[in-house]
């Protein structure tokens, strides 16, 4: 009990302290959180217990809902030709780049080397939001195709790192069916619960999208389809009626920034191992390399075609990755495919992902809307 009481201090206490700095440095606090967790784990002896593994678990799958959730249908719809071409270069030319960086660099497994070159194809939603953010250029239509670009590059990662070594059984055919169930009815059950039963302590919306995240997420990690994929899937299903009540989605963010999302990277910190990042320094700086090079190469020639104000700007922000990126990793060691050693290699050059390109994007602000 002590053990227990000792670990969960010391991670509450992070949790607000990076919180803190995070706000006070404008560093995203997902970055503190994973630093906190190499730390407690390498310096601390905080060990991982049941109820932070159940955390974590739930957070990884909030933060895939919102990811889902957080697309906006009609943008996409909208753009769909750019926004498509930019984001599935965006992922299509990283992919390679990885693959051969790693296979030309290492002796990793195939499926070893598929996984870490996913994680390091994604772009950084909360990172591209937050530069648009603070240079106030969230309405400009350059930024709404950045946006639904990031989209389109993520939903083909998580995608792609649940097609991995695939297996179907009966339970795979059973979600197949019960998606067409969930998009005719589901968000009809959540708009009812909000008309009749908004505004009350009990929060029931949430606990019905809790409910069913995790009922979904069950029976697609039971249909060999992971639970990650499950709960992406809900996220687009409830896309459009979150949208519309947007105090749900603030409510969503609210338990899932506060408490899930810290466990979840707090816990990927304390899966890294510290001297496996000291010893494999150049490999993680080539891989950030590799997914920088790969993105330039995939995204600047159309950047520069229909986003002309800003080719390079908008460039390094699709080269940004953080959230998405260390799910498919974490995703990747849970199934097997990636030892600690590789894991640690592969999230610790996706933090710096998030880094690095947005150094570089900051010096490339628009200057006509530049503060």
């Amino acid at each position: 009990m002590a053990v227990e009481l000792y670990s969960t201090a010391l991670i509450a206490v992070v949790v607000v302290v990076t919180g803190i700095l995070s706000i006070r440095l404008r560093i995203s606090s997902s970055i503190l959180e994973v630093g906190a967790g190499i730390l407690l784990a390498s310096f601390l002896g905080v060990k991982i217990e049941p109820w932070l593994d159940f955390l974590a678990t739930f957070g990884g799958l909030m933060l895939t809902f919102l990811a889902g959730a957080e697309v906006d249908l009609y943008l996409l719809r909208h753009s769909a030709k750019k926004s498509f071409t930019i984001g599935g270069m965006a992922f299509v030319v990283p992919l390679i780049g990885e693959i051969v960086f790693l296979s030309a660099f290492t002796d990793w497994s195939f499926l070893a080397t598929l996984a870490a070159s996913l994680a390091l194809t994604t772009t950084s939603v909360a990172v591209v939001y937050s530069v648009l953010l603070e240079y106030e250029l969230l309405d400009q239509k350059a930024s709404k195709l950045i946006i639904a670009a990031t989209f389109v590059n993520d939903i083909l990662t998580l995608i792609g790192i649940n097609l991995i070594s695939p297996s179907f059984n009966l339970y795979t055919i059973a979600f197949l069916v019960i998606i067409a169930f969930m998009i005719l009815v589901l968000p009809k059950m959540l708009e009812f619960l909000v008309d009749s039963y908004g505004k009350r302590a009990v929060e029931l919306e949430l606990r019905f999208i809790f409910a069913s995240m995790l009922g979904v997420s069950f029976i697609a990690d039971a249909g060999r389809l992971h639970a990650v994929f499950g709960a992406f899937v809900l996220g687009l299903v409830f896309a459009n009626c979150i949208h519309s009540y947007s105090d749900i989605l603030s409510k969503t963010r609210s338990v899932t920034f506060s408490l899930l999302s810290p466990a979840f990277f707090v816990r990927a910190g304390m899966l890294i191992s510290l001297p496996a990042i000291t010893q494999n320094i150049g490999l993680i700086l080539g891989l950030l390399g590799a997914k920088m090079l790969s993105k330039f190469m995939g995204t600047y020639y159309f950047n520069k075609k229909w986003i002309p104000e800003a080719p390079i700007f908008s460039t390094m922000l699709l080269s940004t990755g953080l959230t998405v990126g260390t799910i498919t990793a974490t995703l990747g060691r849970d199934l097997g495919f990636l030892d600690q050693t590789q894991f640690s290699i592969a999230v610790t050059a996706v933090i710096m992902s998030a880094v690095v390109p947005t150094l570089i994007a900051k010096r490339f602000v628009p200057t006509s809307t530049q503060k």
